[in-house]
């Protein structure tokens, strides 16, 4: 599946939509195993090449949704009615969808198709957006576009909604049509615009402002958490033993994370379930000794630093190292565990049961995993993998200052697999590596 992904992401790119979509076609799977959004995006792009209507009918029955009302007819009687709606505010952010990527995808057939959408479905409406759109276009198609103009459009825009003001200026910044100056002056305008609204705007949609230099807040998970804690032992051992070591099967990323945030890129956090998961498997020093048992270390020197006081004092400061963030709101952690969060990642669960029953799989090759049991199939993500969900999710609703980006920053399969879905659905991404951290970071 992921080989069959990563082609798909290779024939978009290329723009070959016959073929992305023949692929994905003939391998359901592939449809647990990336977005929504992106299905959509490779429908609409193959299908404007063969039927322009139908691929604007596409684009219009992904935000369509039918509601059930009660209303009182005729005869005074009450009735129940169902009526169809657009989320026509998700479809204007599809206008944007291939510039959210790290590399931008192709923006033709399917940026001229949404809009096509947006003004098939305001054709009988006058609305305040559709004047700000038309407004942008119309202002954009000049040769030298006027910078006050544009920046007096951003902020009528922003009055109504925030972060469609600061997109305006977004999209004018990836037009191509300004020189460095006037791009610097767009620039501190988005900057000044959004100090004005910041506390309007959810972290989970500041990821669209690629152009603001906000400091993403990362969540480290424990598995790199426990790289950070290995490297540190080595580095003891190295001291006492006055020679280089050389541990196998330790990933080098959370070097990256630590050198970013002294750097004061990124914003670090560790959740109370990682610091017990952390402290938990310190405890076991016999483990931790064993993870060096191969190099060539006096046994005597082994003794020095495998003692609890000393094992317990490296912990702290891992933990000292990795915590650049604090937040004001002190029962964030509790608030995140509330029925709507829980829900919604369940909900989440159901829809991509088909990965997580081959990320299970994969799992069970190295063992028993443990698991988290949803209607019966024990294939979800374990309780604390959950609880970070909940949290990463609960944040990204959260306006925090100058924050941008909330990311995890994991290598279990369970995030990564679905980094996209995750995005799209609760506006946290996940960063695996230090090259999908780079992805993040801007400025």
């Amino acid at each position: 599946i992921v080989l069959y992904r990563k082609s798909l992401i290779h024939l978009a790119f290329a723009g070959q939509w016959k073929e992305a979509v023949e692929l994905l076609d003939a391998q359901p799977a592939l449809k647990s195993a990336i977005t929504k959004r992106f299905q959509l995006y490779l429908r609409v792009s193959f299908t404007s090449t063969q039927n322009t209507n139908e691929a604007t009918r596409l684009l219009k029955d992904f935000v369509r949704s039918t509601k059930t009302i009660t209303q009182e007819n005729e005869e005074g009687e009450i009735e129940s009615i169902d009526v169809t709606y657009f989320a026509e505010d998700d479809l204007d952010m599809l206008k944007t969808y291939p510039l959210e990527h790290q590399r931008v995808l192709p923006t033709d057939p399917f940026c001229g198709r949404v809009t096509a959408a947006v003004n098939s479905l305001q054709k009988n409406r006058r609305r305040q957006r559709n004047a700000f759109d038309t407004r942008f276009t119309q202002l954009m198609q000049g040769s030298s576009p006027s910078l006050d103009e544009l920046y007096e459009l951003a902020k009528e825009a922003a009055q109504e909604k925030p972060v469609e003001g600061l997109m305006f200026l977004e999209r004018a910044q990836n037009k191509g049509q300004f020189n460095v100056r006037e791009i610097k002056r767009i620039a501190d305008a988005e900057q000044g615009l959004f100090s004005a609204y910041k506390d309007q705007i959810p972290n989970g949609s500041r990821r669209y402002l690629r152009n603001l230099s906000l400091s993403p807040l990362v969540l480290i998970d424990t598995n790199v958490l426990i790289d950070a804690l290995m490297d540190a032992i080595k580095q003891r051992l190295e001291v006492f033993t006055e020679a280089s070591l050389d541990i196998g099967g330790h990933g080098h990323f959370h070097h990256v994370l630590l050198k970013r945030a002294q750097e004061g890129k990124i914003q670090l956090w560790l959740p109370k379930i990682v610091k017990q998961e952390l402290r938990g498997i310190a405890s076991d020093l016999e483990f931790l000794r064993g993870r060096f048992s191969g190099l060539l270390v006096p046994p005597t020197m082994l003794d020095t630093v495998f003692r609890k006081e000393v094992i317990s004092e490296i912990v702290d400061q891992v933990l000292s190292d990795y915590s650049t963030w604090r937040p004001m709101d002190l029962q964030l952690e509790v608030e995140s565990e509330d029925a709507e969060n829980k829900s919604r990642v369940v909900e989440f669960f159901k829809d991509y049961t088909e990965i997580y029953e081959e990320i299970t799989a994969m799992k069970r090759t190295r063992g028993e995993p443990a698991r988290t049991v949803v209607d019966g199939l024990d294939v979800y993500p374990e309780s604390p993998d959950c609880t970070i969900m909940h949290l990463a999710l609960h944040l990204a609703k959260q306006s925090l200052g100058n924050l941008g980006t909330v990311l995890v920053a994991t290598r279990d399969s369970d995030f990564t697999l679905v980094s996209r879905a995750l995005e799209e659905r609760f506006g946290f991404g996940v960063a695996k590596n230090s090259r999908a951290l780079n992805g993040f970071l801007h400025g």
